[in-house]
Formats: C-alpha cells, sequence, structure tokens
C-alpha cells in the first residue's frame, strides 16, 4: 500500500478520510504549525511514536523512496507553491480533491480529466484535451461549470435552438390570433373536471360562457359580476369593494384569471367566501408563469403572479384546511410555449400530461363553504 504524508486536516481531509485511510499507508502529517500541534497533540499520539507530524520545510528530509504527499486543503495551489518552491519533486505530489469521493463540480471534472503540475503552475486538462491554469478552488469550480456546459451542449441540441431564438414572442395575445391560448387548456380542464358543482344559482365574472357549457341544464340562473354592470343579466359588482355582493347568493361562483388584476386580494378573498351559499363552491384560477395580459393590466392594472402557497394562505383562513382543494397546472414546455405567444394548436396533446409544480401555468382552487 503506498506509504503517504498529508498536507492538510481541514474539511476536505474528512471529506476524503474514508477513501484515504482504505487506499494508503498514512506516514504522517505535514503542517505549518507542526511544533504548535506536536505539542497540544502529545497526549493523543503519545502511543503511536512511529507518528510523524513536520513543517513543510522538513518534508523533504523525512520522505522516504516512493512516498508521495497527498494535499488534503481547498488552499492546495498554495500548498503546492510552497512545496514547489522548496524544491519538492513534483512526482511525489497528489492532488486530494481529485481523489473520490466527488461533489457535482469535482464529479464533472473527475476522473475523466485531470489536474497537473506545470512549474510552478497548475492546470487542468479534460478529456478533450483542453487545458485551464488553476489558481484556486473557486476557479476550478468555474472550471467545472464551463465543462458541464460544453458537455451539455453537445448533447442537448435544445440549447443552440433556444439560443438562437428571437427576443420577441410569435404573439403578444396569449396564441389567440392563431388558436387557443395555452392557458386556456387548463382552465377548460379544471372546469371540465368540476363541472358538477356548477348548478342552480351561478355567478361568472364579465360573462357566463362557462357557465353554460360546464353547467348547462344543472344552471337555474347564470349571473355576471362586472365592474361596469355590462351584460345581459350582469350585476355592476366589485370583488376588491364588495358592491353588488350579497351574501348567500350563488351555489356556484366561477372566478377566472381575475385576482391578478385586483390589488386588495384579501378583501376579495372574503367577498367570495360572502357571495356562497351554504355548501356552495367557489372554482377559481389564476396566472403562475405567464405573459401579462396588457388588455386587462390597461384597464384594471396588473398586480400579482401566483404560486400554490399564496393561494394556500389566502383562502384556508376563510374557508377551512378541509375545504380548500389547490393545484398547479403546467410544465416548463407548455410555460415557455405560453411565454413565446404559441398556441394549443402548436403543441401535442402530451404535451399537456404532466403537470411540473416548479413550473406552473395557471393555479386552480376549489373552495366549499360549509
Amino acid at each position: 500500500m503506498q506509504r503517504v504524508l498529508i498536507f492538510g486536516l481541514g474539511n476536505l481531509y474528512k471529506e476524503k478520510e474514508t477513501y484515504i485511510q482504505t487506499h494508503y499507508e498514512i506516514a504522517g502529517y505535514l503542517d505549518n504549525k507542526a511544533a504548535q500541534i506536536r505539542k497540544d497533540s502529545q497526549d493523543i499520539w503519545k502511543n503511536d511514536p512511529e507518528r510523524i507530524v513536520c513543517t513543510p520545510r522538513e518534508a523533504e528530509e523525512i520522505l522516504e523512496q516512493d512516498m508521495q504527499i497527498i494535499l488534503l486543503s481547498y488552499q492546495f495551489p498554495a500548498m503546492w507553491k510552497q512545496l514547489y518552491e522548496l524544491g519538492i519533486d513534483q512526482d511525489r505530489i497528489v492532488f486530494g480533491v481529485a481523489l473520490p469521493p466527488f461533489h457535482q463540480d469535482e464529479e464533472e471534472l473527475f476522473p475523466s480529466g485531470q489536474l497537473e503540475a506545470a512549474g510552478a503552475e497548475i492546470i487542468y486538462r479534460s478529456a478533450a484535451g483542453k487545458t485551464y491554469p488553476v489558481q484556486s478552488y473557486e476557479q476550478l469550480r468555474e472550471i467545472a461549470k464551463e465543462v458541464r456546459r460544453e458537455r451539455v451542449r453537445k448533447e442537448n441540441p435544445l440549447i443552440d435552438m433556444i439560443a438562437g431564438m428571437p427576443c420577441e414572442p410569435l404573439s403578444r395575445l396569449f396564441g389567440t390570433d392563431r388558436g387557443t391560448a395555452v392557458d386556456r387548456y387548463y382552465i377548460e380542464r379544471f372546469l371540465e373536471q368540476n363541472k358538477d358543482l356548477i348548478y342552480g344559482s351561478c355567478m361568472e365574472i364579465a360573462e357566463d360562457t362557462y357557465t353554460m357549457r360546464y353547467g348547462g341544464e344543472h344552471v337555474d340562473k347564470a349571473y355576471i359580476l362586472h365592474v361596469e354592470g355590462i351584460g345581459q343579466n350582469a350585476i355592476k359588482g366589485d370583488l376588491a369593494t364588495g358592491e353588488g355582493i350579497f351574501e348567500d347568493r350563488y351555489d356556484c361562483a366561477i372566478i377566472t384569471q381575475t385576482l391578478m388584476f385586483i390589488f386588495d386580494i384579501q378583501n376579495a378573498a372574503k367577498n367570495i367566501y360572502r357571495m356562497l351559499k351554504k355548501g356552495g363552491t367557489a372554482l377559481i384560477t389564476v396566472s403562475g408563469i405567464s405573459q401579462v395580459s396588457r388588455y386587462d393590466a390597461d384597464r384594471w392594472g396588473s398586480c400579482y403572479g401566483f404560486h400554490v402557497d399564496a393561494m394556500r394562505k389566502l383562502f384556508v383562513p376563510l374557508f377551512g384546511e378541509e375545504n380548500v382543494e389547490i393545484s398547479s397546472h403546467g410544465n416548463v414546455k407548455t410555460a415557455a410555449a405560453l411565454l413565446y405567444g404559441l398556441c394549443c394548436e402548436d403543441l401535442q396533446e402530451e404535451d399537456f400530461a404532466g403537470d411540473d409544480d416548479d413550473y406552473p401555468v395557471i393555479i386552480s382552487a376549489v373552495l366549499k363553504k360549509k
């Protein structure tokens, strides 16, 4: 087993200790404060008189034939320079950072590439033969990122495709100039899944399209809540101020893509609770990842983009935990498509099959008043 001297007893040593003790015979340690260590550790090592603790300057005197020095500190470039200036043969020096186990960055660099000595300098040589000067561990981590970028770019043509895309979207109308907006797919899927809750006396914001499509013959009365009172069966009302909001009035309230344009959402949430009959339900959707709806922003102001946690904290205190069901809809592909102005017809059905909570196109809420 290879006999070695360990230069460094800090965090890197602790991380590599098991591997070192399994694969090497530790003959001793180097430290610039060797005298103090010998004094402080004499009780610990009194039964191990062969244990060596010396300064790097003393290393040349105790290095046996074929013995190596392992640099086990994230400050290895400074250690290397010190040993080089002391005339230690560079072939005797091992860079401990290149020994397993590896962190993510180290895993990217080793063992496919290697650290090498070049006189007083250290270089990293990649598997492709490219060399990088290394003056610090932080710089080595940056090299790892560059190597990773090159590898991932080679493996994924998508990167060059995205990098070559224009900075302007294909459409600023959510793709509605060519088809159905991507977020509408999720909104309508959500309402389809909950259509059994759309019945009796129903209220919808600005129009009654979804009320009639998904409630149909189960709807006794369909009302429209509009801030200006526009539309047949329209009630002039405001969710934020409570104007036109009647208590215990509706079996179902359909409020899609509305709360983003109401600054006082706390009061709006209270009024949503107030308007529902006991046993009634509010079906709500809001934007997660989305462009700004310029049409609405210019009229009402665009105030919020939502997350699941915000919706839960907004409605649970009013309705109770057991009566609030919050869901995220969308994934990175459909979110990107929405932002770029693609429409549903540009995508495949399977693109909508999986929802990823980290990429919410919309967030839905089923709120039941008990």
